[in-house]
């Protein structure tokens, strides 16, 4: 499995009392990581026992400090410099509250050569049949046909890419169809409705029957298999063959600390299952294993920082070795 992280950031975590705007506040806590959605992914594989690549654009400002920050966690991973300063994401955590404040800096712009170059030496770390997962937004300024050149570069050399991105960065995919893509219900939402997806409100109405019909209508349009997760609902799925809704697992209210990353942790279950089980797919089974790895993810602070053995625990009777 490789993992492509266009548009790294450099996570900056605090807790607090009490979040109040337009007030200045003190934290009781705060923690500096390297990120990204495809760090996530990387993190909750590693955590499971298996070691993806990484390839990842890099700023050359505060580059130096973020491949410090990634290299204390043993990642196989291989960085394409580009200009720029690596962007800031800043997540807030209330204490005593599930209530989670997330701000995602925006990042480096990107020419459309270095674009297409990146996506050319992603390709020729594939090997045929391998999964190729693209993971967060794109750099400012993207071309305008920025993921149908990836995904035609990875699948010249007969890769296969899932591409969980923001809805903003969609339309340039252009006519091309990628085989999966990961979206939550207010992203897919995003894209059917042609909006930016600047800002997200929770809206817990309806969702099985909302996830069900993104799904309907993204197939065939954007994917071959659309997965629309929808946090502790359940998952909704859609390829040729199949169309069906699953419940989320339920995790004690006490062990629950954050769902940053779970969605991330989400694409990693899945995608550890694909990979492993490639000749004979069971997609609701790999749909369960993505659903407990973001239940067990949801238990720690650090995206894909979960215990292993929560997995196997909360997946139960579920599991598919």
């Amino acid at each position: 499995m490789l993992i492509l992280n266009p548009n790294p950031c450099i996570d900056l975590t605090f807790w607090v009392n009490t979040l109040v705007v337009g007030s200045v506040h003190r934290a009781t806590k705060n923690e500096t990581t390297a990120g990204g959605k495809g760090i996530n992914v990387a993190r909750a594989c590693q955590t499971m026992g298996m070691h993806p690549a990484l390839y990842l654009t890099l700023p050359k400002l505060e580059g130096g400090f973020y491949k410090e920050l990634l290299a204390a966690e043993g990642h196989d991973v291989e960085y394409f410099d580009v200009d720029g300063e690596v962007r800031k994401a800043v997540i807030v955590n209330k204490a005593e509250s599930s209530a989670v404040t997330v701000i995602n800096g925006a990042g480096p712009a990107i020419s459309k050569e270095d674009w297409q170059e990146f996506c050319n030496e992603a390709a020729k770390r594939v090997a045929p049949g391998e999964l190729v997962l693209s993971m967060g937004s794109l750099p400012t300024n993207f071309p305008d046909d920025a993921l149908a050149l990836l995904n035609k570069a990875i699948h010249s050399v007969g890769g296969k890419l899932l591409i969980d991105t923001a809805p903003v960065a969609f339309p340039s995919l252009q006519n091309e169809v990628v085989d999966f893509i990961s979206p939550n219900v207010e992203e897919a939402e995003a894209l059917l409705n042609k909006t930016s997806g600047d800002l997200f409100i929770p809206n817990d109405e309806n969702v099985e029957a909302r996830a069900m019909a993104a799904a309907e209508a993204l197939y065939g349009n954007l994917a071959k298999n659309v997965l629309v997760t929808a946090g502790s609902h359940g998952c909704a799925f859609k390829n040729d063959s199949e169309h069906w809704w699953l419940p989320a697992y339920v995790i004690p209210a006490d062990r629950y600390k954050s769902a940053v990353g779970a969605g991330d942790s989400f694409v990693a279950g899945f995608a550890m299952y694909v990979e492993k089980h490639s000749s004979a797919i069971n997609w609701q089974t790999a749909v369960r294993y993505g659903m407990a790895t973001a239940a067990a993810s949801c238990e720690t602070y650090r995206a894909g920082g979960f215990e292993k053995s929560r997995v196997p625990e909360i997946l139960g009777s579920d599991a598919d070795e």
